[in-house]
């Protein structure tokens, strides 16, 4: 998953991301069509700049399940085709998270990020989903991990904080989001969102572009509405029906495996500040180091002031992200490489601004503990899953965003409305999934078992290194671009960078 403040900050240059539906969220969709009414779209600005995007605001249910009741806010951005005369449709965006804000990323970067052919013949379309963004979001309090609870507990008493945790940031959630927002944050709820920017549009069908966590929200939406589906490419994939065991242990040995490339790389290339060195040697270290004495963060900018070896491993779901082939976004390893270095060198600072600890995570954890829920069964069960990951692990310790997500959701306030499960798609046109062959945050076994699941679909995989093969290979962004256009499935499943 492409975790928000990845899709804000790599987006952004690499500034180095109540009312419960009731029963099965994913029941039958309600047979009235919502209208939104036409959108009116205005100017766009964000950080100061003016967009070539228009932008506009749509209202949905904060429940489905009553359409009568309270509503909530969806932002859009629009970036109209540039060869009006021979324009598809409409193609919607979505860069991940849970928690990517769709409709800034269109509209700061939507030009160079989309491939030359999609923009001529698609009205490219970012959102923030509902709880992001400039939608009516989310807003929680604080760090979602504190700096003073363990991430991998060794204790019954260590477990119980990381519970406490959890419920007193997720209480926050409630608290100072919207009346009955973050039991309705939910991937089909979302996924039902789009069906009405669909209608708001005034489009027959979509197309639709989704990365890691967009993967979810597009299969949900083929599942939901299967002949409303154009195209579709889902890369980075995401398979929920793996459920949260294989979800660990699959994301922390590939986050593993990759950590072992980036050791590699960085020891032998000029681009990191590690280059020549044993840097698998020289981690090992820093955690033994920062687990007898936390080393120091004196220029943190919002992380924490010192940082101990769980902190340190809980860099990696993040700076592993984009490997060197990484073209449309900064590769991330050279900051990794950079941080390390100042760490042993006694500033911790970037390590602190880059690890999953001390940061918030509002709509990231909102909508992940409906989606993703670990399903803990008390400290023997945590115990024996960090036993698992670790021996998968050596070196990275299981760290991944799913054993984040397992601490974020230990003890959860508002219950899971789409628990795990296979999707089901069905009737869609041709769909196509994606991966790189070694990927740190969704495997690519992930992708291979989404293939599977659904029916008709094709396979491509780009063999380079990095999370989604849109963002770390140009050939695959030129084979999905043609897939898009066209709805012709590659006719070969492999990529080079």
């Amino acid at each position: 998953m492409l975790r928000s403040r990845w899709v804000a900050c790599g987006i952004a240059g690499l500034a180095v991301a109540a009312s419960l539906l009731g029963g099965n969220a994913a029941a039958a969709v309600p047979s009235a069509v919502w209208e939104t009414g036409p959108v009116t779209w205005g100017p766009c600005s964000y950080e100061g700049q003016t967009s070539p995007a228009e932008c506009a605001d749509i209202q949905v249910p904060l429940s489905w399940a009553d359409p009568k009741g309270p509503k909530i806010s969806l932002r859009l951005s629009r970036l109209r085709a540039l060869d009006g005369g021979h324009r598809i449709g409409s193609m919607l965006f979505n860069p991940g998270g849970p928690g990517g804000a769709g409709a800034a990323v269109i509209a700061l970067r939507g030009r160079e990020l989309m491939p030359a052919a999609v923009q001529q013949r698609f009205d490219i379309i970012g959102f923030d989903p509902r709880g992001v963004g400039d939608s009516t979001a989310v807003k929680c309090s604080g760090a979602a991990l504190s700096p003073q609870v363990p991430v991998f507990p060794r204790s019954k008493a260590e477990f119980a904080a990381i519970k406490r945790q959890s419920a007193t940031y997720g209480a926050s959630c409630v608290k100072g989001s919207q009346a009955g927002l973050i039991a309705n944050v939910d991937t089909v709820s979302a996924a039902r969102d789009m069906e009405a920017i669909r209608t708001a549009l005034g489009e027959r069908q979509i197309s639709f572009l989704g990365v890691s966590y967009g993967t979810f929200l597009g299969q949900t939406y083929a599942r939901l509405y299967p002949r409303r589906v154009r195209t579709m490419v889902l890369d980075g994939a995401m398979d929920h029906a793996v459920g949260p065991r294989t979800f660990l242990n699959q994301e922390a040995s590939a986050l593993s495996k990759v950590f072992g490339e980036f050791a590699r790389w960085c020891g032998a290339s000029t681009s990191c500040a590690l280059h020549g060195k044993n840097v698998t040697e020289v981690w090992d270290k820093l955690l033994a180091r920062a687990a007898r004495t936390p080393i120091p963060a004196p220029h943190a900018a919002g992380g924490p002031t010192t940082v101990n070896a769980d902190a340190i491993r809980m860099v990696l779901p993040n700076l592993l992200l984009f490997g060197p082939t990484s073209s449309l976004l900064p590769s991330t390893w050279p900051e990794l490489g950079k941080a390390l270095a100042q760490a042993q060198a006694g500033d911790a600072s970037l390590l602190a601004d880059n690890s999953s600890v001390g940061q918030p995570q509002d709509a990231y954890a909102a909508v992940g503990c409906q989606d993703f829920p670990p399903q803990l069964h008390g400290y023997g069960d945590i115990a024996d899953r960090l036993k698992k990951v670790r021996a998968l692990s050596p070196h990275t310790g299981g760290a991944s965003e799913a054993w984040l997500m397992t601490l974020l959701c230990a003890d959860w306030p508002v219950p899971p409305t789409d628990p795990w499960g296979p999707q089901k798609i069905e009737g869609t046109p041709p769909i196509l999934v994606a991966s790189t062959k070694d990927d740190p945050s969704t495997p690519l076994v992930w992708a291979q078992g989404l293939h599977r699941e659904i029916k008709g679909s094709g396979l491509l995989v780009a063999d380079v290194i990095g999370h989604t093969a849109y963002f770390n290979s140009a050939c695959a962004r030129q084979v999905e671009s043609d897939y898009l256009i066209t709805g012709r499935l590659p006719a070969s499943g492999r990529c080079g960078a």
